[in-house]
């Protein structure tokens, strides 16, 4: 499905790779692939996979039929983050059937205590997981766009392989023979995996740094490099690599949107501001039903571009947001009506402008009753699971306001619900509105007025 979604929607293949990603990561399958072949055998892991290649192009055909790639790539992105692919909660059981691990809640029986072995046979320099995803990553820019994975991943494992007969890396031990390596902004792009301990030597203690020593086995562009027959080693005598940690190598973590509030007027100036500008997109509803959506992108006059708008720009903080989420800045170039982007990671991407949003009159006022309502579940697919939430404001052409959320939640055999009601005051200017509760903490949102429709600090409310 991800292959599909990057071949026929091109325009968003970055966005599907990175939640493909982003998926194997949360659901720690980056090590799932090497963990089946030694549990099961090369040849048999191999004849398995042909086995499901039928069921596999049914299922793309199907999710096919659903609409428009741009609609089932989005779902598909969106499904990535919910319950449909939550591997570990389906099988919780997973790291017991591979043979790499207790399965999570449980205990070992034992514990075992890694010995570290002296390093002097092996390689004489050390590098972290970071610059060995980093190097990858140069790897893979350098290559044509052209470049099959298979080729680009044999490739990285070239380069990898240049370094010497055996790697030594450090990183933490995330869960069995799997390293990585991370701080509050940012993750590695690829981890390390230990296909085997040499000997059969105890796995390495999770949640420890440590320094393995290995032989390239692999490279996967989706998950992780492999070394095989791998030993703990200790790193004193091996000097530290300088090769350089890249943003490559990186993936940087969403920052929570709080971060970068600031008061108002401290943010971007009306003249730092090319326009607001929106695309057809795609998401999920109340159900899992897809929906048509059009996201709003923020465009700088010096040419940068934001994709995740919510707070009004004069209370933005675009140099702070640079830094921490660099991940959801690009550069934009014109491409007749619309914008070619290119993103942090060398991904690119043609924005088709749905509208050009224009800036509202400062003191706008506002008439009536706009909702706004977001959800999920899997009715649309034949479930018994809905979820809805939204909230409605009712604005009056004095500044005030009255308003509340909504929140529900329903199977076959159960419902559940919330809701709280109040008001305040609100103004509008350019491309915010401040709101004012009576009781609570003052909000000052991205706004814009498109058709009878508002758009209010990340949703879309229609006239009630």
């Amino acid at each position: 499905m991800r292959d599909d979604c990057a071949a026929r929607d091109p325009g968003t293949a970055a966005a599907t790779k990175q939640a493909y990603a982003a998926w194997l990561s949360a659901q720690k399958l980056e090590g799932f692939d090497a963990g089946l072949r030694k549990r099961l055998g090369d040849a048999n892991v191999t004849q398995l996979r042909s086995s499901l290649n039928p069921q596999l192009d049914a299922l793309v055909g199907s999710m096919r039929t659903l609409g428009t790639a741009a609609q089932v790539c989005a779902a598909y992105r969106a499904q990535l983050k919910g319950d449909t692919f939550d591997v570990r909660g389906k099988v919780p059981q997973l790291n017991t059937l591979l043979g790499t691990g207790t399965a999570a809640g449980t205990t070992a029986a034992t514990t075992t205590t890694t010995k570290a072995a002296p390093a002097s046979t092996g390689p004489t320099v050390r590098y972290t997981v970071a610059q060995l995803s980093s190097l990858a990553g140069q790897t893979l820019a350098a290559l044509p766009k052209t470049t099959s994975s298979s080729v680009a991943e044999q490739a990285v494992v070239t380069k990898l392989r240049a370094l010497g007969p055996q790697v030594a890396v450090t990183g933490t031990v995330q869960r069995s023979r799997s390293l990585t390596q991370s701080d509050d902004r940012r993750e590695v792009k690829w981890s390390v995996y230990c296909y085997d301990m040499a000997g059969d030597a105890a796995d390495p203690p999770k949640g420890q740094t440590v320094t393995v020593v290995g032989r390239v086995r692999e490279f996967d562009r989706d998950t992780s490099l492999t070394l095989e027959g791998c030993r703990v080693v200790n790193p004193a005598g091996l000097k530290a690599s300088t090769l350089p940690a890249a943003d490559v190598g990186w993936r940087f973590k969403n920052q929570p949107a709080e971060r970068f509030l600031v008061a108002a007027g401290q943010g971007l100036k009306d003249s730092e501001v090319l326009g607001v500008y929106t695309t057809q997109s795609s998401g999920i509803g109340v159900g899992g039903m897809v929906i048509v959506t059009f996201p709003p992108y923020l465009f700088l006059k010096d040419g940068t571009v934001y994709n995740d708008p919510s707070w009004a720009p004069s209370s933005f903080n675009a140099k702070l947001s640079r830094q921490l989420e660099p991940q959801k800045w690009g550069k934009w170039t014109r491409q007749g009506q619309n914008f070619q982007i290119r993103w942090g990671d060398g991904e690119t991407e043609t924005f088709e402008v749905q509208d050009a949003i224009k800036p509202a009159a400062a003191g706008l006022k506002l008439s009536g009753t706009y909702a706004s309502l977001g959800g999920g579940g899997n009715t649309a697919m034949g479930g018994d699971v809905m979820v809805a939430g939204g909230s409605d404001y009712t604005f009056k052409p004095d500044g005030t306001f009255t308003g509340g959320r909504f929140g529900g939640a329903s199977t076959s055999n159960m419902a559940v619900g919330s809701q709280s009601r109040g008001g305040g005051r609100y103004s509008i200017q350019g491309y915010g509105i401040t709101i004012k509760p009576t009781s609570g903490p003052e909000q000052r949102l991205l706004f814009y007025r498109f058709g009878d429709a508002l758009h209010i600090g990340g949703s879309d409310f229609v006239r009630d």
